[in-house]
């Protein structure tokens, strides 16, 4: 895990798993190489086992924002959701048909329900399977976490959906908290801007931090060597650990 000095990010998350904090979106910025997605993954590592967690990586939520819906499903537990299942049935049961045999299962009979239909009518939809969904998540008693990762490279309708009616709805589920990392975040909206926080990470150029970190991963190397790559590598946490670790293979 690339992973050294982001203890305030994580100091930050923890405080929003335990209610002290007072936001319940974090939206993490910051570009390519400085190790968005293992903060993340150090996030959910760091969760009590009591809380239940979701991640999510968008570049490959290819069916859109059906994908999501199908991620916490199968992550919570499909008896979690009656509302939406319920939803969705009543829509097949309405005469939809399922022409595709490769559109078949729970996960892409929400793909069908939004196929083959107007703008107007596929709104509507998404709108009703959106409230059950929600509806549902608040009756889950434990504190839930989402973690998106790679904002940037989601479909324009999913992100639009995400930054808008979705972290919307966030604001009424008291147990949700929400985290979205990538090179670009949503733009906070006058329904949710007062619920969230935004971190913009950095270049890591704490020295000390860097060789606490590459003792913790067996590295041998000194102070002085670690401080080196730090400083030709500009801090950049993902080009640190590979020149490192190839430096290690290097003298086995």
């Amino acid at each position: 895990m690339i992973i050294a000095n982001r203890t305030e990010e994580l100091r930050l998350f923890n405080q929003m798993v335990q209610g002290s904090f007072g936001k319940r979106v974090l939206l993490i910025e910051a570009k390519s190489g400085l190790g968005k997605t293992q903060l993340l993954a150090l996030f959910q590592h760091s969760l009590p086992r009591n809380i239940l967690s979701v991640p999510v990586d968008l570049k490959t939520a290819q069916r859109g924002i059906p994908y999501i819906f199908s991620c916490v499903r199968k992550r919570l537990g499909e008896k979690s959701f009656p509302s939406l299942n319920a939803a969705v049935g009543q829509y097949l049961k309405s005469g939809i048909e399922v022409s595709d045999t490769r559109m078949t299962g729970n996960d892409n009979q929400l793909s069908v329900v939004l196929s083959n239909v107007d703008e107007s009518t596929r709104n509507f939809r998404l709108t009703e399977l959106r409230e059950a969904f929600f509806q549902d998540l608040r009756k889950i008693p434990q504190t839930l976490v989402f973690l998106f990762d790679s904002y940037e490279k989601a479909a324009t309708e999913l992100a639009n959906w995400l930054g808008g009616e979705f972290l919307a709805d966030v604001v009424d589920t008291p147990k949700l908290i929400v985290v979205i990392a990538g090179q670009q975040i949503p733009q906070p909206t006058i329904e949710w801007m007062d619920l969230h926080h935004c971190c913009c990470l950095e270049a890591i150029l704490d020295r000390e931090a860097w060789y606490e970190y590459s003792q913790n991963k067996k590295l041998p190397f000194n102070r002085d060597e670690v401080n080196m790559a730090m400083l030709i590598l500009k801090g950049q946490p993902q080009e640190i650990d590979k020149t490192l670790q190839a430096l290690k293979s290097k003298q086995q």
